[in-house]
């Protein structure tokens, strides 16, 4: 799973440059702006799949009904952390959701570690924001 999903998120952001390499040129030339439209119609249409194993749309109900593979891999997202376009908000929502899923005694160990380390990372940022007041 883990595997796919990185090949997947590799593949989104690499689809979703191509979005930026031909919109910097779309106003040179109708070849050029009919291959900006071409690489956001790829994108468009690649998206779901790329997003999440057995695709995005629906995926949250997949999983908060006990979707074998929706769970594995809504725990995988958040362990692997992969970076394309809208993922930060997909981690968050699937985090969220996987909570209330009916996970494995494993795969509930495996998602409370990511939330416990999701946890140490906000509390890390609060404490560099803060000034330091004893300092003052």
């Amino acid at each position: 799973m883990k595997l796919l999903i990185g090949k997947n998120s590799a593949e989104a952001s690499r689809l979703h440059g191509r979005i930026h390499e031909t919109f910097a040129k779309r106003d040179v030339s109708p070849e050029k702006r009919e291959e900006w439209k071409q690489a956001c119609e790829v994108f468009r249409r690649r998206y779901n799949e790329l997003a999440f194993p057995g695709g995005y749309d629906g995926a949250l109900d997949r999983l908060v009904a006990g979707n074998e593979e929706a769970m594995e891999a809504a725990i995988c997202f958040p362990e692997m952390r992969p970076y394309f376009f809208r993922s930060g908000y997909m981690f968050d929502t699937l985090l969220r959701k996987a909570k209330h899923a009916p996970l494995s005694i494993e795969q509930s160990a495996r998602l409370q570690l990511v939330v416990d380390q999701v946890r140490a990372w906000k509390a890390l940022k609060r404490k560099k924001q803060r000034p330091d007041e004893a300092s003052g």
